[in-house]
């Protein structure tokens, strides 16, 4: 079936430059009422891409994605042919729309990159195709941006490895929670911990302003005590 779909090579037509980076965050909304969210531009093959799936998506769905590369801002629809554990794979579009670089736009490509250089407890699970589940452990969260942080853990994980963390954005507010996928990791030698660099994947619209608020509001609370 895999191969079917177009497992296997790699796409080289007029739209490769076009596509999203891989491992890039791209914004994916289901017609008809379906999810949207921020999710990952997993791999890119002959005839197909793949991206993390949402919850709730299944094969047959359409979505629309929106993204920018260092080619520019673009837009596309694609059929989805196939949901398998936490990855959908898509047709790749015969057709991409370029999209104008708004002033807005280009603040928000800015503001990705802006991180929390502090240390924030939290509390982690595995998520196993995409679900937490079991019991949580202390951790903490550092290089906390919109897209990722660091999670500061007693134990190693793999590449791909996929974890909830919640945390506490403002005081008397509920924990704010995130699945987030283990891209790399490195063994702390002062305290024998690993640093576990994480992206989050499924970010949604709330999601995304919470996490810059609080960003804004840590980092104005450490300049006023000259930290930062």
């Amino acid at each position: 079936m895999f191969r079917a779909l177009g497992f296997g090579g790699k796409t080289q037509g007029p739209i490769k430059h076009k596509l999203p980076q891989t491992h890039s965050l791209i914004e994916m909304t289901v017609t008809g009422g379906g999810p949207r969210g921020s999710v990952t531009f997993e791999a890119l093959h002959e005839k197909v891409f793949t991206v993390h799936a949402l919850p709730g998506m299944h094969a047959g769905q359409t979505a629309v994605f929106v993204y920018q590369n260092p080619s520019g801002k673009f837009r596309f629809s694609s059929r989805c042919q196939l949901v398998k554990g936490s990855h959908a794979v898509f047709a790749l579009p015969g057709k991409i729309e370029t999209l104008a670089l708004s002033a807005a736009a280009s603040g928000a490509q800015k503001r990705q990159s802006v991180r929390l250089d502090a240390t924030v407890p939290c509390m982690w699970r595995f998520a196993i195709n995409g679900k937490g589940g079991g019991d949580f452990t202390r951790g903490a969260l550092t290089d906390i941006s919109r897209t990722g942080a660091s999670l500061i853990a007693e134990r190693e994980m793999r590449r791909g490895t996929q974890v909830e963390v919640k945390f506490q954005t403002a005081s008397g507010q509920a924990p704010f929670e995130l699945l987030g996928e283990v891209m790399r990791a490195s063994k702390i030698e002062a305290s024998g911990k690993f640093s576990l660099g994480l992206m989050f994947h499924g970010v949604t619209a709330d999601q995304d302003r919470a996490i810059m608020d609080f960003i804004n509001k840590r980092q104005a609370e450490r300049r006023s005590r000259g930290l930062a």
